[in-house]
């Protein structure tokens, strides 16, 4: 949530007006509207004080960010969802009937180019 929403948010739930939350605050409401309009980049001690004077406390933590591999992210939009999904529905048996298919076609494949290679 963005400071400007988390401001106004914990204003409304206190039930106060801008100018009442600016009062409770020390400051000025015009201090408060800017805030709520992103018009204004406010320290991390003002958010503390107009939170706290709309009776809520502020709390900041770290999380670890996703990794992100490009090459992963580069895949990911030709990926075929539907057949993934249909693959996922298979058993394990019909999955690994399906692998040994696609392998004998391979070596058919591999079989017919050598072939074709000796008699060209």
């Amino acid at each position: 949530m963005s400071i400007p929403a988390l401001i106004e948010n914990a204003r409304l739930q206190a039930g106060l007006t801008q100018r009442e939350l600016a009062a409770r605050a020390g400051t000025a409401q015009s201090v408060v509207a800017r805030i709520e309009r992103n018009q204004a980049n406010p320290t991390i001690e003002t958010v503390r004080r107009l939170l706290d004077a709309a009776g809520f406390a502020l709390r900041v933590d770290i999380v670890p960010k996703a990794v992100v591999d490009a090459t992963v992210e580069a895949y990911k939009k030709d990926v075929d969802r539907t057949l993934l999904r249909g693959n996922l529905e298979q058993t394990p048996d019909q999955r690994i009937r399906a692998l040994v298919s696609l392998q004998r076609f391979g070596k058919e494949v591999q079989r017919a180019v050598r072939q074709r290679k000796r008699g060209a």
